[in-house]
C-alpha cells in the first residue's frame, strides 16, 4: 500500500509540475492571438508536417527493428515493430523524461533481457542526438563560453556511441558469450542508426523552419542552433514528454532572434502534436484493444 500511495503522489507531483510551468507559460501570452495562429496554419504546412512526421516515424520503426535484432535469434515480425513503437510512445507519457516507454518490451514476442537492451539503446540514442545536436548549436548561440570548451563537449558526445566498439578487449569470458553477441550486432547496427538519427533530427529542424517561416521569418542556420536546445528538454525528466519545459527553452531561446512568444509557443505545440500525440493515440488504441 505504501508503494502504491508512493507511485500516485509521484504522478501527482508530475502533473503539478507540469500544470504549474503551463501556466506561467500561458500567463505571459496573448491566448486569444495564440488560438489565431494554430487557425491560420496553411493547409500546406499541415500536409509538410504530417508528411515529415510520417517520415520521422517511418525511421523510429526502422531503427526499433534494428534495435530489436541486438539479439541474433530473434527476427521481429514487421507488424509486431510497428505495434510496439507506437505502444511506447503512448507509455512514454506514463514517467518523466518518457522512461514508460519500456512497457513497450511486454508486446514484442521477444527474451525481455534482450528486448530491455533494446529499449535501453534506443533510449540512449536518442538522448545521445538529442545532446549532440545541442552541444552543436551552443557553439553558436552561446558566445559568452570558451571555444575549446564548447568544441570539446561537442566531439566527446559525438564520440559516445563509439566507446562500446572497444568493450571486446574487457569481455573475455566465455560466460559473457550472449553479451558478446550483442556486442557484435550493435557494432553491426551503430552506423546505420546513428545516420537515421541524423537525418531525423534534421527533419524536427525543418518542421520549425515551416511553421515558423509560416508566420514571421528566420534562417534555417537559425534554426539548426536553436531548435536542439529546445528539443533537449524532452531529455529532462521533470514533466510529461517535455511538455511545459520545452515551451519555456523555446521561448528562451527564440526570442533572441525576435520571434514573439505565440509564435514559438505554435511551433513548439504544434510539432508535439504531429510528432508524438497522433502517433500516442495510435498506441494508445492498440493498448485498449489489447488490454488483456
Amino acid at each position: 500500500m505504501d508503494k502504491l500511495k508512493k507511485s500516485r503522489l509521484f504522478y501527482i507531483v508530475k502533473i503539478l509540475i507540469t500544470l504549474m510551468i503551463l501556466y506561467f507559460i500561458f500567463k505571459k501570452i496573448n491566448i486569444h492571438q495564440l488560438l489565431s495562429n494554430f487557425k491560420n496554419i496553411g493547409f500546406g504546412t499541415v500536409i509538410v508536417l504530417l508528411i515529415t512526421a510520417a517520415i520521422k516515424y517511418l525511421i523510429r520503426f526502422h531503427n526499433w527493428g534494428k534495435y530489436l535484432k541486438i539479439n541474433p535469434n530473434y527476427n521481429p515480425k514487421r507488424y509486431e515493430v510497428i505495434k510496439s513503437t507506437f505502444i511506447g510512445t503512448a507509455l512514454q507519457f506514463l514517467l518523466p523524461g518518457g522512461y514508460g516507454t519500456f512497457g513497450k518490451m511486454y508486446y514484442v514476442q521477444n527474451e525481455k533481457s534482450a528486448t530491455f537492451i533494446s529499449v535501453s539503446l534506443e533510449k540512449f540514442f536518442l538522448t545521445w542526438i538529442n545532446l549532440s545536436a545541442a552541444s552543436f548549436a551552443a557553439i553558436f548561440y552561446f558566445k559568452q563560453f570558451s571555444m575549446t570548451m564548447k568544441i570539446s563537449v561537442f566531439i566527446v558526445m559525438i564520440l559516445l556511441p563509439f566507446i562500446l566498439f572497444f568493450a571486446n578487449i574487457f569481455i573475455k569470458n566465455k560466460k559473457y558469450n550472449k553479451f558478446i553477441e550483442y556486442y557484435k550486432a550493435y557494432k553491426r547496427i551503430t552506423p546505420q542508426i546513428i545516420i537515421l538519427h541524423i537525418i531525423y533530427i534534421v527533419i524536427t529542424f525543418f518542421q520549425y523552419y515551416v511553421i515558423i517561416n509560416h508566420f514571421s521569418s528566420i534562417s534555417f542556420f537559425r534554426i539548426i542552433i536553436t531548435s536542439p536546445l529546445v528539443i533537449v528538454a524532452n531529455v529532462i525528466p521533470i514533466s510529461y514528454s517535455g511538455l511545459g519545459l520545452r515551451e519555456t527553452f523555446a521561448l528562451e531561446v527564440f526570442s533572441k532572434y525576435g520571434i514573439v512568444s505565440e509564435i514559438i509557443l505554435t511551433a513548439t505545440l504544434s510539432i508535439f502534436f504531429f510528432n508524438t500525440i497522433l502517433p500516442a493515440i495510435c498506441g494508445l488504441v492498440i493498448i485498449l484493444k489489447k488490454k488483456n
